[in-house]
This record gives structure tokens, C-alpha cells and sequence, in this order.
């Protein structure tokens, strides 16, 4: 449910869940939480699906909010805040189509935070008419994504830091 009006990328306050959320650009004084977060989501919701081994290589600490920042530059990054204004998810795009990180909170998954993160996404790929949105899903999120329309182009297997892991590359034409 939308509570205000507007254009189709402006920020707009949703009720998910029975909870307000917005999802916003990213702002600089947002980079400490979405390091953090990372950091949290991987720890945790990884956990899930991934051994604790895999998951401490995937993230062996918080990643240098400056990172966040910097990625910035190049990519439309937006952060989903609550009524609060904690940030409890964000995503980033890439001018390629790329989402290269799409992640929430964990005592905020499966409450529509990724969803709403997502279509904001997809949105902004639309807007700046990129026809084909693809990124490298975990198993937690392959499941969204799949919701969301992606297939499945394969699946990769790699190492990080010398742990053997997985993901999946999908993909999904939006025009």
C-alpha cells in the first residue's frame, strides 16, 4: 500500500507487514549501517544455507563503509529505512542491469523489505532503459529472485578465500 503520490522513482512511504518503510538514494551518513548490515545479513540469513565455513569466508568482518561510498558513484544504490529511520535493507544497480548486492536485515526477512527493494530496482533499470536485469543470487535469495521473475542461467561454483561456494546467475528481461 502506497502512502503518497508521485513520480514512479520518487521516494514514497510503503506498509509492508504493518510497518512503514521508504525506500531512498542512498545518502554517505548511510554507509556505516550498510556495512554493517552486510556484515549482519551474512552472518545470519547465510547461516541458512551456507556452512558456518563458507559463511565466514564470505564475510570474514564488516567491509569498509568507504566501499559503499565509492560504489555510489557509478551505481544507483537505494536503502530501504523503517518509521524509525534504521535502515533495514538496501540494493544497488548497476548501469549494466547488474544488482550486485540486495540484502536485509535479518529480523526483516521475509517481511517484503527485499521485494520493495527489488521493484525500486527494476524501476530505475526501466527508467534508464536497461532491458535485462541479471545478478549472482545466494540460495536464500535465488528464492526471491525467482519470485520475481528471474531464471536460472547456471549456476556458478568458485572459492573465497580459499572455500569452495555457490551461487547462481540469473537473469530477467524487463522491456
Amino acid at each position: 500500500m502506497k502512502l503518497c503520490r508521485g513520480e514512479p522513482l520518487s521516494p514514497c512511504w510503503t506498509l509492508v507487514y504493518h510497518h512503514a518503510m521508504l525506500v531512498r538514494p542512498f545518502m554517505p551518513s548511510d554507509a556505516e549501517a550498510l556495512a554493517a548490515l552486510f556484515h549482519a545479513s551474512v552472518r545470519e540469513a547465510g547461516a541458512r544455507d551456507y556452512s558456518a565455513q563458507q559463511v565466514a569466508a564470505w564475510s570474514p568482518s564488516s567491509p569498509d563503509p568507504q566501499d559503499y561510498i565509492t560504489r555510489a558513484g557509478d551505481r544507483t544504490v537505494l536503502v530501504a529505512i523503517d518509521e524509525d529511520g534504521e535502515v533495514i535493507g538496501y540494493g544497488d544497480l548497476e548501469p549494466d542491469g547488474h544488482i550486485d548486492h540486495l540484502y536485509c536485515r535479518p529480523d526483516r526477512i521475509g517481511m517484503g523489505v527485499g521485494s520493495a527493494i527489488y521493484a525500486a530496482l527494476e524501476a530505475a533499470a526501466r527508467d534508464a532503459g536497461i532491458a535485462m536485469v541479471f545478478v549472482e543470487a545466494s540460495e536464500s535469495a535465488r528464492r526471491l529472485f525467482e519470485r520475481r521473475g528471474f531464471s536460472i542461467d547456471g549456476r556458478n561454483d568458485f572459492t573465497i578465500n580459499g572455500v569452495a561456494i555457490h551461487n547462481y546467475h540469473m537473469s530477467k528481461r524487463i522491456s
